[in-house]
């Protein structure tokens, strides 16, 4: 196969786009006033689920776009390794982490630099921001399990050591 889908630069692509999206309106309902907020009527325990719904959502896109797929890396490959698959579970803890981190690093600023926007200081909304980032990571690694079990069937997708694996059996 001479052309490869580029899956792990989309997805990529596709998680900084989403990721950079969420820390804009993030910010943005972070930082206006209080009075000019929008009331989250329809969410369950109002502020802190919006909290836990906007965190979610980072933590889903900053794990896309940190994604590694296994065989997809400009690191050298160790001989004797077996081939590629999408084992979420060998895999993913690195953009796990750098999502936990930077989620929770942003939401400590937020809360932090509030008081300079006429807004109130809540630790508890940061306990609801780590809570999201751990719903947007379970949701994505589900999604992925899911949908890993369509390209575990076709390496030729994503691995682009798949045709030199394939020769070599």
């Amino acid at each position: 196969m001479t052309r490869r889908l580029p899956l792990q630069c989309w997805i990529r692509k596709l998680g900084w786009v989403l990721t950079t999206l969420v820390v804009v309106l993030i910010l943005y309902f972070s930082f206006i006033p209080a009075e000019s907020a929008p009331r989250v009527s329809w969410i369950p325990f109002a502020d802190k689920g919006a909290h836990l719904i906007a965190y979610a959502a980072f933590g889903f896109s900053s794990f896309l776009a940190t994604l590694e797929i296994p065989g997809f890396s400009t690191r050298k490959r160790r001989r004797g390794l077996p081939s590629a698959a999408l084992h979420i579970s060998s895999w993913s803890g690195r953009s796990i982490i750098i999502s936990l981190v930077t989620g929770t690093v942003l939401g400590a600023l937020v809360e932090i630099l509030q008081p300079l926007f006429g807004r109130s200081r809540e630790w508890a909304d940061l306990l609801a921001d780590f809570m999201g980032l751990v719903v947007g990571l379970a949701v994505v690694l589900v999604l992925l399990k899911v949908l890993g079990s369509y390209f575990v069937t076709r390496p030729w997708l994503y691995d682009p050591n798949w045709e030199e694996e394939h020769e070599s059996h």
